[in-house]
């Protein structure tokens, strides 16, 4: 599964995420994004797979920018995580279709657990995909 992660400042947020993931030897393979440009334009290219998108909106101004190119994100599972608890960011926040949202002031470790348990859920549907698979050719052959 991808893990695509966008934080608009120093990254100090998805990289404390990563750090997490890796020390829970989950494995996924990781982009990450610092502006919306360079996000949309990664949205804009096929995503072999599933994958799940973890949004850090470093203020108002850049949570509205995401909104504005949610039409890019198809089938993408996403985690959003607010600059603030106002009513305004959390309605818009809302708009996006979450998984989990929460707040930069959060716990982080919440993040990562939402994250590590949609990883190990996935992994294991494409498990069960793959063997479904292998059975059913199994018994055409037969």
């Amino acid at each position: 599964m991808k893990c695509i992660f966008y934080e608009k400042k120093s990254g100090i947020i998805a990289g404390q995420i990563i750090g997490l993931l890796k020390a829970s030897a989950i494995e996924n393979n990781t982009e990450r994004y610092h502006t919306i440009r360079t996000l949309s334009q990664r949205l804009t290219r096929p995503i072999d797979g599933l994958a799940i998108m973890v949004l850090i909106a470093g203020d108002r101004k850049d949570l509205l920018s995401i909104l504005a190119i949610q039409k890019l994100f198809g089938f993408i599972k996403i985690i959003i995580i607010l600059p603030d608890r106002e009513d305004e960011s959390v309605k818009i926040g809302y708009k996006l279709q979450p998984r989990f949202l929460t707040y930069v002031n959060g716990d982080i470790s919440e993040v990562h657990g939402v994250l590590r348990k949609m990883l190990e859920l996935s992994e294991s549907n494409e498990r069960m995909s793959r063997n479904q698979t292998f059975l059913t050719q199994k018994v055409k052959l037969s």
